[in-house]
């Protein structure tokens, strides 16, 4: 599980959320039920486990934060507290058997004392059933039970268990911070400067960076535009080569294209002169050498040729045919 340890540790990536959980500890004014709103990646499940850290430490420290240390923590930790109910899509939806079963379980007396806490993952994908039985349970409320409805749309939610629930809203996490947490991972700078390019979910980043399917197809990217300056080899027989990785799967082709389209850029951006804007950082040689040797014209041209091949993707094309086009244009027109 990816953990937050501390409120003073969400503040680096969520400040306002940090800021009105701790204040609401520290005054004693929680709320009973909160929707923690935003994007995939912006640390909402880590901040609900951290919330019910706090909730069940048996002795927080003098920051009022949860000690981290107790076996309350220890267990919220590895997910294996009697008192926190995590409930996730069965299938692509959550159902009404499961809020059913959570209710059930409230009705009997709890394990261990101290306050129960259920967590939604996704509740927007709970169907109509699921979503009415839920209300029932918000609108007798129990002093000693917290709801926190994790959702990328609160709009999707129903209207009356919205206005039960306060509502706090994760943003995306900026690249900057997701390159340092690559950096600090022991990521190379080239992927920590390209991923968040991809990416703006820190969780995905940190995926990405490990991949053994993703990481050798941005590698061909860089050894395709090397090939267009030292004219060593041909770049479709290169692309061949490694033609059934980059079609393996949908992931993998607007990976691989991505990653084409940003090293384009970087060749217009240093021909307008936004050296600063760079991803490629460690293949500046070769682009100054392209940048220099092919018009601005051709390089916009073949940049749109890659992003209209991007929008593209939802539709049944022969990828084949596209990826072999695409290299020999890319090719011919650069080479």
């Amino acid at each position: 599980m990816n953990q937050i340890n501390s409120f003073h540790e969400l503040e680096n990536y969520q400040p306002q959320a940090a800021k009105m959980l701790h204040h609401g500890f520290k005054e004693n004014r929680l709320s009973h039920a909160y929707i923690f709103e935003g994007p995939k990646g912006t640390h909402k499940r880590a901040t609900a486990f951290l919330f019910a850290a706090r909730l069940l430490c048996q002795q927080p420290n003098e920051n009022d934060e949860p000690c981290g240390v107790c076996a309350n923590c220890h267990r919220i930790q590895h997910g294996m507290h009697p008192n926190v109910f995590l409930i996730e899509a069965d299938g692509e939806q959550i159902k009404k058997d499961q809020i059913k079963q959570l209710i059930n379980e409230f009705s009997k007396m709890a394990l261990e004392d101290g306050p129960r806490i259920y967590i939604i993952d996704e509740a927007h994908r709970m169907n109509q059933d699921a979503s009415n039985t839920l209300l029932k349970q918000m609108e007798e409320p129990s002093q000693s039970i917290y709801a926190i409805l994790l959702t990328t749309n609160a709009n999707a939610l129903l209207k009356t268990i919205v206005s039960r629930a306060q509502i706090i809203h994760f943003k995306p996490i900026s690249r900057k911070k997701i390159h340092d947490e690559l950096i600090h991972d022991g990521v190379d700078e080239l992927r920590a400067s390209l991923i968040p390019e991809y990416t703006n979910n820190i969780e995905e980043a940190s995926k990405i960076a490990q991949s053994k399917d993703l990481m050798p197809l941005l590698d061909l990217v860089i050894q395709l535009y090397a090939l267009l300056e030292t004219k060593e080899s041909s770049l479709i027989i290169r692309f061949r080569e490694m033609a059934d990785k980059v079609m393996a799967s949908s992931t993998n082709m607007d990976f691989f294209l991505t990653m084409m389209i940003l090293y384009q850029k970087d060749i217009l951006n240093y021909q307008l002169r936004h050296h600063q804007t760079i991803n490629y950082s460690t293949e500046l040689k070769t682009i100054t050498w392209l940048a220099s040797h092919v018009s601005q014209k051709t390089v916009q041209e073949m940049l749109e040729t890659m992003l209209t091949l991007k929008l593209r993707f939802r539709y049944n094309l022969n990828f084949n045919l596209v990826w072999d086009e695409l290299i020999a244009q890319l090719e011919r027109k650069m080479h």
